[in-house]
């Protein structure tokens, strides 16, 4: 029941929009699912069915052709059987010794004849297995290229063993019974026992064994039995598979012989059957040529699979045209709805900015209405958020020109306590070099027609600071400027670098034992950013101080120096906003650097609209 609740308030929290959308997407849904459900349930038959019937149409048309294949190789061989010269050697008592007629002009005209049978035949080599010793002196007479070899070559296979027990008429052999020798000639072959009767009276049983590649009946297998998942081989009565489509799958799904002569007289169809847990349909088909048999396995996963691919494919349409089917319903609902998103759209927008009116409604109804009340109420809300943002940007003007006084009494105590002493030591001209110097300085620093100087200016200012200070300190301060020319003419606030060089002198370089040391300043454009480096080879900054220098506790808890710092930093961030400012880096004995960043500016247009981007004053 509770669920139930949730679901409905929940329903009850979406668009109108989203109601529409979830009303129409249901009508599709709920009688697609249903014929979906129909389909998941009967596809698989359907589909089993059907490769069934076509497989076993293949097969029907693919064992004939097998066995016609098998029949022309032993038409072959009984055509070499037919020859003169095969009828004369193997028919009669010889007249001549066995090396005269291997040697003889009939036996000569036999090697063209042959030839020429095997030139239209699946059969690739023959030999004629004699029962003499390698050496004998007709192998030597009939050439190295001779039909004629030794039976010692092949009493090791396994065909010359069923021939020794069994004595058959004919036999067809699989690459399993043949040598590796006569696998060279071909890996499949047809073998007939043949007698020759010599001069001297003894009758030698020979073999004539006709050889053909087993790649001719795949070939077959393949062109005619291409079912995907599919298995067909073909096998004999001693489980020797002759060929097959598939070896991976033959070591899964292979049916023994005997389980083939159950069945194979029972059915003219596929039966069946149970392998490794998984159902599989076996057909088989006698090839009567070879007394082989011919086996067709369908296994149930491939057909599975591809009810599962038509079962996607009918969700995928299903899908595309419910996708389709809600667009357009949406778009036809889409008057209905135009107006009140819009309203809500603009409402929501008020969380994060200010509002904004709509154009006014040409439909005079409830909606209408509603729109006219938003508009009245977003005109006010703006008035008084622009009444509030000026007010903001006079109380930032009032706390930049307080940071800015702030900064400058504090430079000025500094520098006349140096004059003073310099004074005191009677050095007039370095005094009135100073004075001069000074002079200048607050003409860069204390001009109220501008807060912004160039950093040509800011340069020049922080140069003289540098000179006034090694006029005290006999100069012990190395400064190198290393900024482009084509940045010098970009805006800085006033008193932006001094009060960095005023810190690393006093508290970086004067605190080292040699009061020696150097700062350098270095410049560059980073997209629409100046980024000025100011580095110094002082004593450094504990991990300690770093970690509060621009903070103003700190700073109101530190000397002059870190106020300062402080100042300089937060008039940056008053300025363009809280992504410029300064970041400190230092090591301790090695030094400090500090990056000042603000905006690329080149007028006081450009600044003032950086500040108002930024909601600061102008």
């Amino acid at each position: 029941m509770n669920l139930f609740h949730s679901i409905r308030q929940s329903y009850g929290s979406f668009r109108i929009r989203t109601k529409l959308f979830l009303m129409i997407l249901l009508a599709v849904s709920v009688p697609m699912l249903f014929l979906m459900a129909i389909l998941l349930r009967f596809g698989l038959q359907l589909i089993t069915s059907d490769t069934i019937r076509a497989e076993q149409t293949a097969a029907s048309v693919t064992a004939p052709v097998l066995d016609n294949y098998l029949a022309s190789v032993v038409r072959t061989s009984t055509a070499l059987r037919q020859t003169d010269y095969l009828q004369t050697l193997l028919g009669t008592a010889l007249e001549d010794e066995l090396e005269e007629v291997v040697s003889s002009e009939s036996a000569a005209a036999f090697e063209e004849e042959y030839q020429q049978i095997l030139a239209d035949s699946p059969v690739t080599n023959i030999r004629l297995y004699l029962p003499l010793e390698q050496n004998a002196p007709v192998f030597s007479a009939a050439g190295s290229d001779s039909i004629y070899a030794p039976i010692s070559r092949i009493s090791a296979t396994y065909w010359y063993g069923i021939f020794s027990a069994s004595r058959p008429s004919t036999l067809f052999c699989p690459s399993f019974y043949l040598g590796r020798k006569e696998q060279e000639l071909g890996d499949l072959a047809y073998i007939r026992p043949v007698y020759i009767r010599q001069k001297s009276g003894i009758t030698l049983r020979c073999f004539l064994a006709a050889y053909f590649p087993s790649e001719d009946l795949k070939a077959i297998l393949a062109e005619n039995l291409p079912g995907v998942g599919s298995l067909s081989y073909i096998t004999n009565e001693r489980d020797a598979v002759a060929a097959s489509t598939d070896p991976a799958q033959l070591g899964i799904y292979y049916m023994d012989y005997e389980s083939i002569q159950e069945n194979l007289m029972s059915s003219n169809g596929f039966l069946e059957k149970q392998v490794l847990g998984e159902n599989i349909y076996v057909g088989y088909y006698y090839l009567a040529a070879a007394d082989w048999v011919l086996v067709s396995i369908v296994p149930s996963a491939p057909l599975q699979q591809r009810a599962n691919s038509l079962f996607y494919g009918f969700l995928f349409l299903w899908a595309l045209a419910a996708i389709l089917g809600v667009l357009l319903s949406m778009w036809l609902s889409h008057s209905l709805t135009r107006r009140i998103q819009a309203v809500s759209e603009q409402m929501s927008l008020v969380k994060n900015a200010p509002p904004v009116p709509i154009d006014s409604p040409s439909e005079q109804d409830e909606v209408g209405e509603l729109i006219d009340s938003y508009n009245y109420m977003a005109r006010q809300i703006n008035n008084l958020m622009q009444k509030q943002q000026e007010d903001a940007e006079e109380i930032r003007i009032a706390e930049f020109n307080a940071l800015q006084a702030q900064i400058n009494p504090h430079f000025l105590y500094n520098t006349m306590e140096m004059i003073g002493w310099m004074a005191q030591q009677g050095r007039t001209r370095e005094t009135n070099q100073a004075i001069r110097d000074l002079s200048r300085f607050y003409r860069l620093t204390l001009s109220r027609k501008n807060s912004i100087n160039s950093l040509e200016e800011e340069i020049e200012h922080v140069t003289i600071y540098v000179r006034l200070q090694n006029m005290r300190f006999e100069d012990s301060i190395d400064f190198v400027v290393d900024v482009p020319d084509s940045l010098l003419e970009y805006r800085i606030p006033k008193l932006t670098l001094q009060p960095i060089v005023e810190n690393a002198i006093v508290h970086g370089i004067l605190e080292k034992e040699s009061h020696r040391g150097a700062i350098v300043l270095t410049g560059w454009l980073e997209e629409n950013d100046i980024v000025l480096l100011v580095s110094d080879d002082g004593v450094g900054i504990s991990k300690e101080k770093l970690a509060g220098i621009l903070k103003k506790k700190h700073a109101q808890g530190g000397k002059g120096n870190h106020i300062a710092i402080y100042n300089t930093h937060r008039r940056l961030q008053v300025l363009y906003g809280t992504g410029y400012g300064l970041t400190y880096r230092s090591q301790e004995g090695k030094g400090t650097d500090v990056e000042i960043r603000f905006p690329a500016i080149l007028s006081d247009d450009e600044l003032s609209l950086t500040r108002q981007e930024n909601g600061n004053p102008a």
